[in-house]
């Protein structure tokens, strides 16, 4: 065993040598110093309270229909209000006042409003009193997946629409219902646990406006997700976003621009650094040396492999937990979900660097084995977002409109790749779950839909990479050098 380590620490100075040579590694360290240096003169700071909360349950006019498991966000037509915020010592406590407006429910259950009631009273004496639009969304809200019978033509998720219920529907909304409809709002909105007690409802003639009152009691600091707050760069020096939820400045942080950008610009730099390792291992002279050595040809490239793979691991966790730090002390918000971009993008290197081993063991180039790793690389992206678009046209109901033969093609082309793209996705998951409130992640897109399997992503990825360098070492054992 200690024989074998020697070995391979001996293979990993040599490769170290050949990367702090090129500079390369040296380039993406200063470059990552740079991200954490810009990422620590970040400033974030929240709204106060007296502020907050009304933005914040201003927002509460969108919500999710059945009990928030529906995908398109739907809307209520009513004035969320908040007063008398006052701070304690598990979170803050206010009053949310719910002004509503006669609504003009369905006479009928299931009734489309763009079709004459028959003849005769349409509703049982009283019943308008009882109706308006705070019970006409909270009724929505209520309605198991299916129980409304008629539904307009499916809409993209961001898409916004009155509820349609009808009078029995709203007539049953009891208070513990709206109690735990606003609940629901706090923890959607703002990701916030919420205690809601209901205290009256008032009704304002000659227009009849209902107003709901209620006692809220909620759990945590000014450093949730959901929380407004402004965005400053350089240590003040540039205002960058006024009164944006805390989560979206961090999603569009973390996943746009970090693992985003920031993560093609390091597998470009990745690939290019250790491409120069097998040719130069396969120079007269230095292939001598190595063979002569006790050591399997395998194993020598196995080894190779590895330390490349630790050398982007190291310029990774640097750069990555560098970033996550800085962004958790200038916030105030711990999010350790982002720390998974380490290994994740590790992986995706490993499969890039396979493809640049192939290579550069047949060809003894590092030219071509940078080439033709890039090109594969734009291939597998391209790949996935075609698959991409031709999902989402197939879910809008008009897969009449895509040829049967693409749709083929790139289902088996996604089917036998690596699934680069896939591994994108499942870290925007992630990240997306750490930083976004489900209202948020719902009016981007990204809620509700379905994920890759991470079983398969990980899994045929794996195969690919051992089915790779395996043609590699044998290619590596079969010849004469």
């Amino acid at each position: 065993m200690g024989h074998h380590l020697r070995q391979f620490g001996a293979i990993l100075r040599d490769s170290y040598r050949e990367a702090v040579d090129s500079w390369i590694i040296l380039i993406m360290l200063a470059l990552g110093a740079v991200v954490i240096a810009l990422c620590a003169s970040m400033g974030f700071e929240p709204l106060p309270a007296e502020k907050a909360f009304p933005k914040i349950v201003q927002s509460f006019t969108q919500f999710l229909p059945h009990r928030g498991q529906g995908r398109n966000i739907e809307y209520a037509d009513c004035n969320f209000l908040a007063r008398d915020i006052q701070k304690v010592e598990e979170g803050f406590q206010l009053i949310v006042e719910v002004q509503a407006k006669p609504s003009a429910p369905l006479p009928e259950e299931g009734r489309r409003p763009d079709i004459l009631p028959p003849k005769g009273p349409a509703n049982p004496p009283g019943a308008e009193r009882d109706a308006d639009t705070f019970r006409e969304a909270v009724a929505r809200w209520l309605q198991k997946e299916g129980q409304q019978k008629t539904r307009p033509a499916p809409e993209p998720p961001f898409f916004l629409r009155r509820p349609q219920v009808s009078t029995q529907e709203q007539q049953a909304v009891q208070p513990a219902d709206m109690e735990e409809f606003l609940a629901q709002q706090f923890q959607f909105h703002a990701a916030m646990p919420a205690q809601v007690r209901f205290r009256e409802k008032r009704t304002t003639p000659p227009n009849n406006h209902t107003t709901y009152i209620f006692d809220v009691t909620v759990r945590g600091g000014v450093s949730v997700r959901g929380w407004p707050h402004t965005m400053t760069m350089f240590f003040g020096g540039i205002t960058l976003t006024r009164e944006t939820n805390l989560g979206i400045i961090l999603y569009v942080i973390e996943d746009q621009i970090i693992n985003g950008l920031g993560g093609g610009i390091a597998l470009l730099l990745s690939v290019i650094v250790t491409a120069f390792f097998i040719p130069n291992m396969l120079r007269k002279g230095s292939i001598d040396l190595i063979i002569s050595k006790p050591i399997g040809r395998m194993t020598l490239l196995a080894y190779k492999y590895i330390g490349g793979l630790i050398f982007v691991l190291i310029i990774t966790t640097f750069t990555v937990g560098g970033v996550w730090l800085a962004l958790a002390l200038r916030s105030g918000y711990w999010n350790p979900a982002f720390l998974a971009v380490i290994p994740l993008l590790t992986f995706a290197f490993a499969i890039l660097y396979a493809v640049s081993i192939l290579v550069a063991m047949l060809t003894r180039s590092a030219f071509a084995s940078i080439i033709v790793t890039l090109l594969f690389m734009l291939f597998l992206y391209i790949v996935g977002q075609v698959k991409s678009i031709l999902d989402t046209f197939k879910k809008s109901n008009s897969p009449n409109d895509i040829s049967t033969w693409a749709i083929t093609t790139i289902d088996t082309l996604n089917n036998v790749l690596p699934r680069y793209k896939d591994l994108d996705k499942l870290t925007t998951k992630i990240l997306s779950e750490g930083t976004l409130t489900t209202i948020e992640s719902a009016t981007i897109g990204l809620h509700g839909i379905e994920y890759p399997s991470w079983w398969n992503t990980l899994g045929v990825s794996l195969l690919y990479i051992v089915v790779l360098v395996g043609l590699a070492g044998w290619w590596f054992r079969s010849r004469d050098y």
